[in-house]
């Protein structure tokens, strides 16, 4: 059993476990899922609880709310609220429970929230359903508390019409409105850009202080952990490992464990004494095959150099690799849209090189991924992909020649709706070889079994369906589906949003490898600045579809020359480091196109948006 966590002796404890364990039936087996769990939450405090996925920490969490996933079971233990034990209340107590005395905040709110319902709609049904009075007067003192622009008119709006953070706050709104005695937020700034996160983890802290809520923050990012809670308790494989005020867990882990997740997670600002990871083996480490088939499939792609370099190269050891893609004054418009989503965006990828492209929700960072990907079509501007018999525009024809498409290849974001739930690994591996002429069906077999061992993963995995794979293995079956193809180039699209940091930096160094010994050039997309600056050579930061600035990484991470690179940096929240000052989410206007312009109440909008 864990060592119990007391509250403070002047405050009113609002949550309490004891000795609290939950299995769940696994076939024959049970597993276990939380392991003895102690801890207390006291009014007015903010308790994280961090670790990798499946350390039990999301189901320790909505016990809180008397939820159990299908199938668990309580096996020891206790969970009160108040004096309530809450797996003693039934149907309507249950509901009354649930967002009355807690409340939730999900994930992604704009999952969450209803499609078909006006924003303030949902936040009245959140009162009513407690038999609250939801009038306008409340509604619009509720969206001001956390901090929604223009409350009177973004009431009347659809959740699609709002942005991920307001979705966000929408979200926190809906929670808070019956005044509860303890928030739960589960994963609250995953898919959140740096700059919104700020805002949300200082408006979560701000109206913990206001309300005089208990919090409980779920994450498996120490640095929104490090920035909001006032204790910690890191879990694994169910059972606390280590507990103790933030700043002395994260400055002076006495766990193991928890000092391999501080040395795992990617800082913007690197500690000197932080490792160097080595425990992922380099491809060229896997076994040869005894068939006497060739053991590493590499690309036949060759750019050509051009004449510019031709004439510069100096010695062959300090000659700049050739360059494979220049793309040139691209503008992307969607339909419809009165402005462009990417303007006059400029883009070098050499051989062997990856380029980050960075920026807010928004940005158009994305965007530009996907037509480089053949995703989403360009106005104008060119992208030239280098062959050996001749360059080839990428934006020039919206259906690119099957040799083309094969050699730029995408890393989706989401590795559980990229891959088709119901084919094998190995068949959604294969499909690309057989489509591209790489191999005939015959020799499938043993290319999918060789580039499941070179992404880490067994050979036996390929048997398997999407279901039984973890989020981290997820993904690394859609690397290898990419690298099946033999590309010239990857484009790698959010790809460890998210995952924990453990799992991150297996992903980012598996990358790592596969560029150098593949010889790959790399696109990689991220809102994620300390992700970007363990992998990138150089650093494109977007800002409203325009590129603000374009640097080699230390250079850029270092000496920032944009005013909106440094906005974006003061930004991130990073485990041991102080929470981003005020200054770095209600910053004032910026002199460039579209910059973020604070209207009041610290919201951030565009200088555009105002004049639209």
């Amino acid at each position: 059993m864990s060592a119990p966590q007391v509250a403070p002796d002047t405050a009113e404890t609002v949550a309490r476990m004891v000795d609290l364990t939950i299995s769940y039936r696994a076939g024959r087996q049970r597993v276990v899922v939380v392991d003895g769990l102690d801890l207390t939450i006291a009014r007015g405090e903010t308790v994280g609880l961090v670790g990798e996925s499946g350390s039990g920490k999301s189901t320790a969490a909505r016990t809180l709310l008397a939820g159990l996933r299908r199938g668990s079971t309580v096996d020891t233990g206790s969970v009160t609220v108040g004096e309530t034990d809450v797996f003693a209340l039934r149907g309507a107590q249950i509901q009354r429970l649930r967002g009355g005395r807690v409340a939730l905040v999900a994930q992604n709110a704009g999952q969450a929230l209803t499609p078909s319902m006006r924003i303030g709609a949902q936040i009245a049904e959140a009162l009513t359903a407690h038999g609250l009075p939801a009038t306008p007067e409340r509604l619009i003192e509720l969206a001001r508390l956390v901090r929604l622009p223009d409350p009177e008119t973004i009431l009347e709006r659809w959740p699609h019409q709002l942005s991920g953070g307001q979705q966000q706050r929408v979200g926190i709104a809906m929670a808070i409105a019956t005044d509860p005695d303890l928030l739960v937020l589960d994963e609250p700034t995953t898919a959140l850009d740096v700059i919104t996160q700020a805002a949300i983890l200082a408006l979560i802290d701000e109206l913990q202080r206001r309300l005089g809520m208990a919090v409980l923050i779920v994450s498996h990012d120490l640095g929104v952990i490090s920035a909001v809670a006032d204790r910690v308790l890191v879990m694994r494989n169910g059972r606390v490992v280590e507990s103790g005020p933030v700043a002395t867990v994260m400055d002076s882990p006495s766990s193991g464990y928890t000092a391999a997740l501080l040395a795992a997670a990617p800082r913007v600002r690197p500690r000197p004494d932080t490792p160097i990871r080595t425990d992922i083996p380099a491809p060229t480490d896997t076994p040869s095959p005894t068939d006497g088939s060739s053991p590493t499939y590499r690309p036949s792609f060759t750019a050509a150099v051009s004449p510019a370099e031709e004439a510069g190269a100096g010695p062959a050891a300090e000659a700049p690799a050739p360059l494979v893609l220049r793309c040139t004054d691209i503008v992307i418009r969607y339909p419809g849209a009165p402005r462009p989503a990417v303007r006059s965006v400029d883009l070098d990828l050499r051989r062997g090189e990856t380029v980050a492209v960075v920026g807010e929700s928004g940005s158009g960072k994305s965007t530009v991924a996907t037509a480089l990907a053949g995703l989403t079509p360009a106005e104008s501007g060119t992208a030239i992909l280098t062959l050996d018999d001749g360059p080839f525009d990428l934006l020039a024809q919206r259906r690119r020649p099957r040799e083309v498409r094969r050699l730029v290849q995408m890393i989706f974001q989401n590795a559980d709706l990229a891959l088709n739930p119901r084919r094998t690994i190995g068949d959604s591996i294969a499909r690309p070889m057989r489509f591209f002429g790489r191999c005939s069906r015959r020799e499938a077999n043993e290319r999918v079994a060789q580039l499941l061992t070179e992404v880490g993963l067994p050979a036996s995995m390929a048997g398997r369906v999407p279901g039984q794979l973890s989020g981290g293995q997820r993904q690394r079956v859609g690397i290898a589906r990419a690298l099946a193809a033999e590309p010239a180039i990857l484009v790698a699209d959010e790809v460890t949003t998210a995952l924990d940091v453990s799992v991150q930096a297996e992903v980012l160094d598996l990358l790592d490898n596969l560029r150098r010994t593949r010889n790959l050039a790399m696109v990689f997309i991220s809102h994620d600045l300390a992700v970007v600056r363990r992998i990138a050579d150089r650093v494109i930061v977007l800002e409203s579809g325009v590129v603000v600035e374009n640097a080699p990484t230390d250079a850029l991470f270092d000496d920032p020359r944009h005013a909106y690179t440094k906005l974006l940096l003061d930004a991130v929240v990073e485990p041991g480091a102080a929470p981003p000052t005020a200054s770095a989410i209600d910053m004032p206007a910026v002199s460039i196109a579209g910059a973020l312009v604070d209207v009041g109440g610290g919201h951030l909008v565009r200088s555009t948006e105002l004049s639209a």
